[in-house]
């Protein structure tokens, strides 16, 4: 089975005039060695935005195969919250794949879901949806905190 590939392709920046670069933007394929990562066509991000002064703050949302994945980071120094929901709504199992590991977290039945304590420095997200076992997950490609 061959999972679909969400993959970020613009990225909007609002960052007020006195705040400094933060980590990047850009949204590219990463690391796609971990498991289940592939190339699919036809999926990207719709729209991101980042937010200038305090704690860090960026909305982003993926798209494919009629999953929309909208996803809250907020935070500063070694770790970012991370807050979302699957469109349209539904349970689902999310893996936050990090260079340290795994976190896995629970979708509600309205697909909200959030992760404390991730690491700074990419992550991908591998969303296993409903309860049906021959469903191929939805993957995300890699992405920057």
């Amino acid at each position: 089975m061959n999972p679909h590939d969400a993959r970020p392709a613009e990225l909007v920046s609002d960052a007020s005039p006195d705040a400094s670069a933060g980590p990047g933007d850009s949204a590219g394929p990463g690391d796609s060695a971990g498991p289940g990562a592939s190339a699919g066509p036809g999926a990207s991000a719709v729209r991101g935005a980042a937010a200038g002064g305090g704690p860090e703050w960026r909305q982003l949302s993926f798209r494919a195969s009629g999953l929309t994945i909208e996803l809250e980071i907020t935070g500063s120094g070694e770790h970012r919250r991370l807050i979302g929901q699957l469109i349209p709504r539904q349970s689902a199992v999310v893996d936050i794949r990090h260079d340290q590991g795994v976190i896995t977290v629970e979708a509600d039945s309205l697909g909200r879901f959030s992760a404390d304590a991730v690491p700074f420095g990419q992550i991908s997200l591998r969303c296993r949806l409903g309860s049906e076992s021959d469903q191929s997950p939805v993957v995300t490609g890699w992405i920057t905190l």
